[in-house]
């Protein structure tokens, strides 16, 4: 009996794989498609300009350095005039501007807030994604809006309907199997056979949405210790069980996500606290250190970035992770926002918005690194040792490494600052 179901499970497995491959690969055949068109497009519109300028334009360096030199002589000699009837006044009011706008520049390109709004596609780059074609996408041939209507018809008309249906029965399948799994748990002679059937059920929700996941230098996965990654998304914490079985920390939440977080909550022991307590936290660090005197339990997956980044950096790790050991297991994540936007903007979307979004996007596709265990050196403080385990997880992840604290998206940052 237990033989023909191991082999339909893993011909389902090596099918659903294969399948998601084969997906993965028209997907990328019509990203470099429409890539090209935009870029046929540009060209053509470029030429246009040139048409419509008429003879009197010209491309020509020297032509052109000729031109602006002598508009520039004009515009100076002209200013000379006005300058002279200029007050005192004016000129300084003048100067003040400039001030003003250099600094407005510098605000509105700084390296913070951009980290906390979906980051945008590369130039010439066109994923279909876009729900209105009134936003600006460059100019579109018919082919090209042909084929995003299409694409849009595919997501919304046949993805969406049938991923909702998924998720919602995940809503119903979580808690029940959860629960059969905890008491599984409680013999320990059933435990190796709960966590098998604890990671099956998450792979199952992984797939509803569905999530492709690739994993490298899966011998270094962490075993016991203390695991940190980088946050984007809820979703990080099941791509990672999908693979392994930790223990979780975390902030306490309402809605869907309570109800996960109390179905885990049978079948492992999980740390939930609000960020906003004072004394939680202060628990938190006495829980993980009893946590780590235990050798039987999973080890700790922790986010000490403390919220969701748009996944372009890691920012600012807290310390509190790295005083309770002097041992801990990196582990990055990439995503490939392509395919969609795994983003969690937490200020401006619920979480069932979050997931409207997720299953009328083409996928999730991510890349998880399971990188070499790290050690604090002799006198290093837990400030400089997570700042070098940031560093690790921000090289191998092509990420930036920012040393700004993440919570600035929740609360303005103090005059002084």
């Amino acid at each position: 009996m237990c033989v023909p179901l191991v082999s339909i499970g893993l011909f389902f497995s090596f099918g659903l794989v294969l399948m998601q491959n084969v997906y993965l690969g028209l997907l990328e055949c019509l990203f470099k498609w429409s890539s090209r068109q935009l870029e046929a497009e540009r060209q053509a519109s470029e030429r246009d300009e040139l048409q419509r300028l008429g003879e009197g334009w010209t491309q020509n360096p020297e032509v052109m350095k000729k031109r602006k030199s002598s508009l520039n002589s004009r515009q100076r000699s002209h200013k000379n005039i006005l300058s002279a009837q200029k007050s005192r006044l004016c000129q300084q009011i003048e100067l003040c501007c400039d001030i003003i706008s250099e600094g407005i520049a510098l605000v509105l390109e700084d390296d913070v807030t951009t980290r906390f709004v979906s980051a945008p596609l590369p130039a010439g780059e066109w994923n279909l994604l876009t729900r209105d074609l009134s936003v600006n996408v460059g100019r579109l041939s018919w082919q090209l809006r042909v084929v995003w209507l299409l694409g849009l018809l595919f997501r919304y008309a046949l993805l969406m309907p049938l991923r909702t249906v998924m998720c919602l029965s995940c809503l119903v399948v979580v808690p029940a199997s959860t629960a059969l799994i905890g008491l599984l748990c409680r013999l320990s002679c059933n435990r190796h056979v709960a966590k098998w059937l604890l990671r099956q059920t998450l792979r199952m929700n992984a797939n509803c949405v569905p999530i492709m996941r690739r994993y490298h230098n899966t011998e270094l996965r962490p075993t016991k210790g203390i695991c940190v990654c980088n946050h984007t998304n809820p979703l990080d914490v099941l791509i990672l069980m999908c693979d392994g079985h930790y223990s979780l920390t975390g902030q306490r939440h309402d809605g869907i996500l309570g109800v996960f977080q109390s179905s885990l909550s049978r079948v492992s022991p999980h740390m939930w606290f609000n960020r906003r307590i004072p004394g939680e936290r202060e628990a938190l660090g006495e829980a993980l250190r009893q946590h780590m005197r235990s050798p039987d339990k999973p080890p700790i997956l922790l986010f000490p970035e403390g919220t969701c980044i748009n996944n372009t950096a890691v920012m600012q790790f807290k310390k509190g992770s790295f005083a309770v050991s002097d041992i801990v297991y990196p582990v990055a994540i990439r995503y490939d926002r392509r395919y969609g936007e795994a983003y969690w903007d937490s200020t401006r979307y619920s979480m069932f918005r979050y997931m409207v979004m997720l299953v009328t996007s083409w996928c999730l596709s991510c890349d998880i690194y399971y990188l070499p265990p790290m050690i604090r050196e002799p006198g290093e403080s837990p400030v400089r040792f997570a700042n070098r385990v940031k560093a690790v997880i921000a090289a191998r992840a092509g990420l930036e490494d920012l040393p700004w604290d993440g919570n600035l998206k929740r609360w303005c940052p103090m005059r002084d600052w």
